[in-house]
């Protein structure tokens, strides 16, 4: 490769309106796309930063995986039915917001959940019971701090999109991207992504996925180009990203000199399979239209699903703010904040279903909530309580995901978590369970001991793994 004169922008004492090339060179080293990418305003670092591990991509596509970030501490509990260490109900869930034994419950991605549930009702809503069929659900039984503010030794550490990165799960053209950052939650584990671009409007994800589009969708750049220029941004550290991003005459005047004006490149052609306002199935699933808002958080949302299913984006991430909701009155809101949330994942789903893609979700909450001591399955939830459920689903469209079990972990008769177990109480162990599960489902296992080093141990893996490929 030809970039020994590109390689000089990038020495310290360099200074980059020295640099010479030829279009030629540009053309054969891949910069003109990354180029292209410098001078995309608010994406810089975002697009520079993503290719950390991007060659690992060439093993082949990846299942694509979105995580529902619910930020407060959601009574899950409350919706899926969880049971004890012999897989055998409770002998009451007073405290878990069901009331006494015998309530109803239904089979939902095969797993159980009380059919007073809102959750189940939201996911059931918008998914159609064929596309439910062919999703399975396991839950995680685990203890957490409350909230996001509680005990740092206890926080739900599970965003996974650093070692996913590792694992081979690059985007196309971007790295991860997050809707809802004002309402975080959880942090990187394991290793911290290369960068994410956070969505407060769909013209966040445009700016950056318009250039490099162009470029990709036009044939500038081959395979062989496209592997070195991420090869070579890869190569890149903290401090060279900086040096390029605070020099926006850089490669810009580089190009300009060599005859390639950023306008033209743009001129050139334009981004497909983006704007999930454009696309009819996503139109039909998120009732979105070609007027909706580029602001509007349900089009944000389509638009962070979508380019997970089509590649574009590396990892989504959504988060929900307001699942802190114990409070005195009746239970209503808490209620319409569990089916708002199945809505979150019923559209998901069938986004994926009709699209005919597989999908990974991870639905992670901090803590989650008691209710008043009562029989009844309408009872106010009044405390925080730290025995938390997280859950983790598979869709394959030609239905080949099956589970071997719907939990991982237990509750005790007490309607705790039991906090001996491999997941109860160890957040990277409960992370590293639902790494091992999405890396089973992708026939990637031989690399779970690089991406979550000293967690869980051979025998260890083997008992929290309950998704399959048929």
């Amino acid at each position: 490769m030809k970039n020994d004169k590109l390689q000089k922008v990038l020495d310290e004492k360099t200074d980059v309106s020295s640099l010479k090339l030829s279009r030629r060179e540009l053309l054969e080293t891949g910069v003109i796309s990354f180029a292209a990418r410098v001078a995309v305003p608010g994406a810089v670092t975002s697009i520079l930063t993503m290719g950390s591990k991007a060659v690992a991509a060439e093993g082949g596509p990846m299942i694509p995986f979105v995580t529902l970030s619910l930020s407060g501490g959601a009574a899950l509990h409350g919706n899926f039915v969880v049971k004890d260490k012999g897989n055998n109900l409770l002998g009451a869930y007073t405290k878990l917001g069901l009331g006494k034994t015998g309530f109803a419950t239904e089979k939902v991605m095969g797993a159980d959940f009380a059919s007073s549930s809102q959750l189940h009702k939201g996911i059931k809503s918008v998914a159609s019971a064929a596309t439910l069929g062919k999703a399975r659900l396991v839950a995680l039984c685990t203890d957490t701090a409350n909230d996001t503010n509680g005990q740092a030794a206890l926080r739900p550490f599970y965003d996974l999109s650093g070692p996913l990165e590792r694992a081979g799960l690059i985007g196309k053209v971007l790295p991860g991207v997050h809707q809802g950052a004002g309402s975080e939650n959880i942090r990187p584990v394991f290793s911290a992504p290369n960068s994410s671009l956070e969505l407060a409007s769909l013209d966040n994800m445009f700016g950056a996925l318009n250039y490099s589009s162009t470029l990709a969708d036009n044939g500038i750049l081959n395979a062989k180009q496209k592997r070195t220029l991420a090869s070579f941004v890869a190569k890149m550290t903290k401090s060279q990203v900086s040096k390029l991003n605070s020099k926006n005459d850089g490669l810009k005047l580089a190009l300009q000199e060599a005859g390639v004006k950023s306008g033209d490149i743009i001129a050139a052609g334009g981004a497909s399979g983006v704007d999930p306002r454009k696309d009819t199935i996503v139109q039909n699933v998120y009732k979105i239209n070609t007027a909706t808002a580029a602001n509007n958080a349900t089009a944000v949302t389509a638009g962070v699903v979508y380019n997970a299913l089509n590649g574009n984006i590396a990892h989504g991430r959504i988060t929900l703010g307001g699942y802190d909701y114990h409070s005195p009155g009746v239970r209503t809101a808490a209620d319409a904040k569990d089916f708002a949330a199945g809505v979150q994942i019923g559209n998901m789903l069938e986004l994926a279903s009709q699209m005919k893609k597989p999908l990974f979700i991870m639905v992670t909450t901090d803590g989650a909530c008691s209710s008043e001591v009562s029989d009844t399955s309408s009872s106010i939830w009044s405390s925080d309580y730290s025995s938390s459920l997280q859950f983790i689903i598979a869709f394959d469209p030609n239905g080949k995901v099956t589970s071997s079990g719907t939990q991982i972990g237990h509750y005790l008769s007490d309607q705790s978590v039991d906090t001996s177990t491999l997941v109860g109480s160890r957040p990277d162990y409960v992370a590293a369970a639902i790494l091992a599960n999405y890396l089973n489902l992708n026939y990637k296992m031989g690399m779970f001991k690089q991406l979550a080093p000293a967690t869980l141990q051979a025998d260890d893996v083997e008992k929290v793994v309950k998704l399959h490929v048929a």
